[in-house]
Formats: structure tokens, C-alpha cells, sequence
């Protein structure tokens, strides 16, 4: 079909008209004269020859389209199982954190609420954050907030859906610590917003590289929450305490989920200091 379809265009291209009127009268009677089915035949034939190059085209176009849409379901489907993936490993590693969040139920007994930090201060050192839960959940103010490494801070305001949680590295959060070993309590503060300082006395003997836990004292955080590690030992203006810098075992720039334990504060501790 395509020899007949070149040897056409040929006859016309090269301008032998009379050629190529001879050629189609003697095709016209030859058909005239056969029969039905043969017309029929030649007639297909023809038709056939003349579009062969359009239904090649047509034909190239819907198949590179077909790849085209079929290469774009593929990618849309990778970006699903991709994301799949991602939450199913979120999933693994959030089982995990609350798998061992039983340890804390048991050691203190109060009941704990899961929370997810949705917001920081805008301030130059991290100071507070918000977390996803409020009145609505049992959260309320001064209820201890902690993580899986150890203490993050307390709740300073409760909304209804969220609340605000004061740091332990904030200068007006003050806390009652022991060290583990001795069993000395001290007290702990940050003056600059950034970095942890501790007083102990000095004859608790307390070097670097030993663990600091909240005390219990003053109402409002339980015995026993790790607080930090000893970086550094120094002479105060006391010479019966120590100056302590502490790294908190808390990286607080990294926190994506806290539990807050409703622990309501002892105030009546607080009302018997104030008597005596």
C-alpha cells in the first residue's frame, strides 16, 4: 500500500499529468466493470493507502500519551507509598515513646495526658511552648510536664483545647533538686534563659557527671523526675555551696510530644512553710 500511496504522489509530484489521467480513467473503467465486491475492494484498499500516514500519527500520539498518563499514575502512586511508609514508621516509633510512658504510670500513679507541642515563643532563647491540650483534657496550671529523656516544665495557663508550658530552662522557674547519690537537696534556675545552674553543698561531694532528680519538695513535681547531668563544679560566694553547671537531659528544641501528669499542687505544703 504504501509502494501505490509514493508511486501517486510521484505521477503528480513530477507534473506527468496526462500520465496520471490515463492512469485514473483506465482505473475507472476497469472498476466499472468489475464487480461489486471488487470496487468494494479496491476501494478499501485505496482509502487505506491515502490515510495510512494519519492513522500512523494518530496512532504514535494516543500511545505516547498512554505512557504519559500511565508514567504519572506511577508517580502518584510512589508519593502515596512514600507517605505511607512515613507515617507508618512515625506510627513504630510513636508505640515505642508510649510503651515505655508505662514505666512513669506506675512509678508516680497519677493519671497522664499525651500532648503534642503545636507552638514555641517567638523569643531569642526557648523559654515555652504550646501544647495541644488544655481544661478540656484535665490538663490545668502547675501540673508537671515531662518527656521520655526526663522534666520539661510545668503548665503556666490552660485554654480550653491547648496550654502554655513554662520551661525548665525559664529564669522565673525555680526547682528543688536532689542528687541522686548523696540524697543532698539543692536548688536549680536558669539566670539567662539558655544554660541550667545548680547550688548544692559542698559536703555532698557532688563532681561531674552526676545526676540531678526533682526532690519532691514544694507541691508541685514529684520525687524521682530526672532532671539533668553535672557539667562542671565551682566555688560560690558561699563557701558551704557549690555552683553547678547542668545539662538537662531534655533537648528542648527537639520536642514533638510531652505528657503532662495530673498532679494537682500540695499547696497545703506551701500554707504550713508559711506559718512557721
Amino acid at each position: 500500500m504504501l509502494r501505490a500511496f509514493r508511486f501517486i504522489v510521484e505521477l503528480f509530484t513530477q507534473r506527468h499529468g496526462v500520465i496520471a489521467f490515463a492512469f485514473f480513467l483506465l482505473v475507472g473503467l476497469l472498476m466499472r466493470q468489475a464487480p461489486l465486491s471488487v470496487r468494494e475492494s479496491i476501494v478499501s484498499s485505496a482509502l487505506g493507502t491515502v490515510f495510512y500516514p494519519a492513522q500512523v500519527i494518530i496512532s504514535s500520539v494516543n500511545s505516547v500519551r498512554s505512557v504519559t498518563a500511565e508514567n504519572q499514575h506511577l508517580k502518584e502512586e510512589n508519593a502515596r507509598l512514600r507517605q505511607e511508609t512515613y507515617y507508618a514508621s512515625e506510627g513504630l516509633q510513636e508505640l515505642a515513646r508510649l510503651h515505655t510512658l508505662v514505666r512513669f504510670d506506675d512509678k508516680w500513679d497519677y493519671p497522664i495526658v499525651t500532648a503534642r507541642v503545636v507552638g514555641h515563643n517567638p523569643g531569642r532563647f526557648l523559654t515555652t511552648l504550646v501544647i495541644n491540650r488544655g481544661s478540656s483534657h484535665g490538663v490545668k496550671e502547675n501540673m508537671p510536664v515531662f518527656s521520655m529523656n526526663g522534666l520539661v516544665g510545668k503548665i503556666t495557663k490552660a485554654a480550653y483545647t491547648h496550654s502554655r508550658v513554662q520551661l525548665l530552662v525559664d529564669p522565673n522557674l525555680k526547682l528543688s533538686v536532689l542528687e541522686r547519690k548523696s540524697r543532698v537537696v539543692g536548688f536549680l534556675e536558669s539566670v539567662d534563659g539558655h544554660l541550667l545552674t545548680a547550688m548544692i553543698p559542698s559536703h555532698a561531694g557532688v563532681k561531674e557527671g552526676d545526676t540531678l532528680i526533682t526532690s519532691g519538695l514544694g507541691g508541685i513535681f514529684p520525687k524521682g523526675i530526672p532532671v539533668g547531668t553535672v557539667k562542671a563544679v565551682r566555688k560560690s560566694d558561699l563557701d558551704v555551696m557549690r555552683q553547678m553547671d547542668v545539662a538537662p537531659f531534655q533537648e528542648f528544641s527537639s520536642l514533638e510530644e510531652v505528657f503532662v501528669m495530673e498532679k494537682e499542687p500540695e499547696w497545703i505544703i506551701q500554707e504550713l512553710l508559711d506559718e512557721q
